[in-house]
C-alpha cells in the first residue's frame, strides 16, 4: 500500500497552517493549496493531479466557556479517482480524530497516543485492509 505522510507545521494558539501542505504519496510529493480558511478552526486544501483529486480538511471543536468540555481535532483526506472520461471511479478516505471528552486537553500525552496509533496502523496496514480484526 502507498505510504501517506503529512508535512506538518506547528500550530500555536489560533494560528493557521500554511497556504500549502505537502503530502507524500507513495514517495511522490503532492502540494495541496488552501481553498478555504476563513471559518474559525477549520480549513481545506485541494490538488487536482491528473485523474486524481486530493482534498485535505481540518476541523477543530473548541470547548465553550460554559459546560462543554469536549475538544476534538479532525484531519481528513479524501481522494477521488476519475477515469479518462472524467467519470468518478472511486473515493477513498482516511481520517483521524484526536479528542478529549472530560477534563483539559494534555497536548503532550494526546500526541503520544496519536503517534502510537499511527505507527501501529502503518505497521499493520495490510492486516487492516485484509479485514482482520
Amino acid at each position: 500500500m502507498p505510504a501517506i505522510t503529512l508535512a506538518w507545521l506547528t500550530l500555536e494558539g489560533k494560528d493557521m497552517l500554511s497556504s500549502t501542505i505537502t503530502l507524500t504519496v507513495n514517495g511522490v510529493a503532492k502540494v495541496l493549496s488552501r481553498i478555504t480558511g476563513s471559518e474559525p478552526y477549520q480549513s481545506k486544501y485541494w490538488l487536482e493531479d491528473g485523474l486524481v483529486e486530493y482534498l485535505l480538511s481540518f476541523k477543530h471543536t473548541v470547548p465553550s466557556k460554559r459546560g462543554i468540555s469536549k475538544e476534538s481535532h479532525l484531519v481528513r483526506l479524501d481522494v477521488n479517482t476519475y477515469d479518462a472520461d472524467n467519470v468518478l471511479v472511486r473515493t477513498q478516505s482516511v481520517w483521524t480524530v484526536l479528542e478529549v471528552s472530560v477534563g483539559r486537553q494534555d497536548t503532550t500525552t494526546l500526541g503520544y497516543y496519536s503517534d502510537a496509533l499511527a505507527a501501529w496502523i502503518a505497521a499493520n496496514e495490510a492486516l487492516i485492509l485484509a479485514r482482520e480484526s
